[in-house]
């Protein structure tokens, strides 16, 4: 089954450098907007906050919406490939839109501003995100043969969020608003021709997956919901993302007001990303020797020991960011290489019960709690920042919003980890689990096609 599975390299290319470019968006709009937003277009921290959260609320309508219809999707194309090529426009327009308001706006006209293209965005996120990381589900069935796919997809993710936090945070931090605009149009071509020229390296989709997603959206969420390893992860990733959330916000914050040492942003995200990318590898062998979900417990330690570094944080000491961006980089690359194979494992424990492939609607769920829980964050970090007293406009910030950076990046993100382990001690579908799960349904598929 590997040796027929097995995808060629141009394919692994085209289905991992899609997702650059819509990546570097998306992590340059988490990092940097919020700051962007208070000093360069005089914007509430509050209020694009809250903007932020109400859209990670709207995920709740738009993630479970395109996971189910993309499964029920029907054309020549397969089921997915429709919602890949309908996001790339989307993202593009909206993404300019984020960066290039009209000067003349202030006030309640720039946030309404603000709000049509987060949610705009966003909901083109969710159209590209959720069929992407189902196709790559139904690319294989062989474990190893997930992991590669999986793991070039990192790969070339993270490449898009390495130019993002070198490249883009830089000129978003010293090029002002015009070197801004002109780096939001250049996206958006290159998004425009990655997305497309990606997917269309790809294999044909299997025709046999077409008529069999959840005829019923609300059946297919409370099979999800049913699904007791799906249920369990569904709380550990909202439980994790609810402590990272924050992190990409403040970085550039605790930069500049608490170490003192903004020029090193480009730097200090490019050795996280480094680390993110140079841990893939390891990873990837490790993971043929080891289960996928003991190494995703020790990942999970590994990342509250890398977040937690941030609370030594102090003026100057800058090697304290490098160090947490080094530790937490290489542990996160863990559940974006065997996370997602792990995600795809318990699709078939639900084909294997229900007769149906819902990968759309399981990955629906899992980024839908994803992002409500950064949403969360990044609201309470635009709500705790106004509290504390910011100002935008001012050059140094009093300690009480030092103290408050520090906590947020630092010190929740601990503790949520650590809390994320220990619930993931109970997730028991092991790989001999589902080799036999896997094997059943190889078998009930061919007699199907006798």
């Amino acid at each position: 089954m590997q040796e027929q599975e097995r995808l060629s390299n141009p394919a692994l290319f085209g289905y991992g450098v899609a997702v650059a470019p819509v990546m570097y968006s998306y992590v340059l709009i988490l990092i940097m907007y919020m700051k962007y937003a208070a000093e360069d277009l005089g914007a509430s921290t509050a209020a694009v906050g809250t903007v932020f959260l109400v859209a990670k609320i709207w995920d709740a309508v738009t993630d479970p919406m395109v996971g189910n219809l993309s499964d029920r999707t029907r054309s020549r194309w397969g089921r997915r490939r429709p919602w890949l090529y309908a996001s790339a426009p989307l993202l593009a327009v909206f993404s300019v839109m984020l960066w290039m308001p009209p000067d003349s706006l202030a006030g309640g006209a720039l946030i309404a501003w603000i709000a049509v293209a987060v949610f705009g965005f966003y909901t083109a996120y969710t159209v590209f995100e959720v069929p992407h990381l189902s196709l790559g589900a139904e690319l294989a069935f062989a474990s190893n043969e997930r992991n590669r796919i999986f793991a070039t997809r990192q790969f070339l993710k993270t490449m898009g969020l390495f130019v993002a936090g070198y490249v883009g945070s830089t000129v978003v931090e010293d090029g002002g608003r015009d070197a801004t605009h002109i780096m939001a149009v250049v996206v958006a071509g290159v998004t425009l021709a990655l997305v497309t020229s990606g997917v269309r390296l790809l294999p044909p989709e299997r025709q046999d997956f077409q008529g069999r997603g959840g005829e019923n959206p609300f059946q297919a969420v409370r099979d999800v919901l049913a699904n007791r390893h799906a249920r369990l992860l569904l709380l550990v990733i909202f439980i994790d993302a609810i402590g990272a959330g924050g992190i990409g916000v403040l970085t550039p914050f605790v930069l500049d007001y608490v170490v003192g040492r903004s020029d090193l942003l480009g730097e200090m995200l490019a050795i996280n990303m480094g680390a993110t990318v140079l841990a893939i590898p390891f990873w990837l062998w490790i993971g043929r020797r080891f289960e996928k979900r003991r190494l995703m417990l020790i990942a999970m330690c590994g990342s509250a020991i890398g977040y937690g570094t941030i609370t030594l944080v102090s003026e100057g000491a800058w090697e304290v960011i490098a160090v947490s961006g080094l530790i937490a980089g290489f542990s996160s690359s863990c559940p974006n290489v065997l996370g997602y194979t792990l995600k795809s494992e318990i699709v078939d424990v639900d084909e294997h019960t229900t007769g149906e492939r819902k990968e759309g609607a399981y990955f629906a769920g899992w980024s839908f709690v994803n992002k409500l829980a950064a949403g969360i964050m990044i609201g309470l970090v635009g709500w705790a920042l106004e509290w504390s007293g910011f100002d935008g406009q001012a050059d140094v910030q009093t300690e009480v919003v030092r103290n408050t950076m520090i906590v947020l990046m630092g010190g929740f993100p601990l503790v949520c980890y650590l809390i994320g382990a220990v619930l993931f001690l109970r997730f028991d579908l092991s790989e001999a689990e589902h080799a036999r799960i896997r094997a059943d349904l190889d078998a009930r598929n061919a007699a199907a096609a006798t």
